[in-house]
């Protein structure tokens, strides 16, 4: 349980992927690595991953919600996940975890 003084980041976290990292499987092990979290830290509320292609289909970009930040960091650092406000687009996949995590989307 986070105590009072520890700061919790508004930001979500997006890992990009190149479309030869996704169709080989690379998103798959991401979202394997995040089951683990989630479950071995009992679903926390929030924690949730979401896909999204870019415009051009040559990059997917996992998108990881405020609450992941704290169970996620070692995957996120692995894989230089940027900081970003909350993703404005509505195609957003579901791809693991709490699914009422990207009720802070903005739209």
């Amino acid at each position: 349980m986070p105590k009072a003084t520890d700061k919790m980041s508004m930001h979500w976290h997006c890992i990009q992927l190149t479309r030869q990292e996704y169709e080989s499987g690379e998103v798959e092990i991401i979202r394997g690595s995040f089951r683990a979290a989630y479950l071995s830290s009992n679903g926390p509320v929030g924690m949730a991953l979401f896909g999204l292609w870019s415009d051009d289909k040559l990059h997917y970009w996992v998108y990881a919600t405020p609450a992941t930040e704290r169970y996620f960091r070692p995957i996120l650092n692995a894989y230089s996940a940027k900081p970003e406000d909350p993703p404005r687009n509505r195609e957003l996949e579901y791809l693991c975890g709490d699914e009422q995590g990207g009720s802070v989307l903005v739209c």
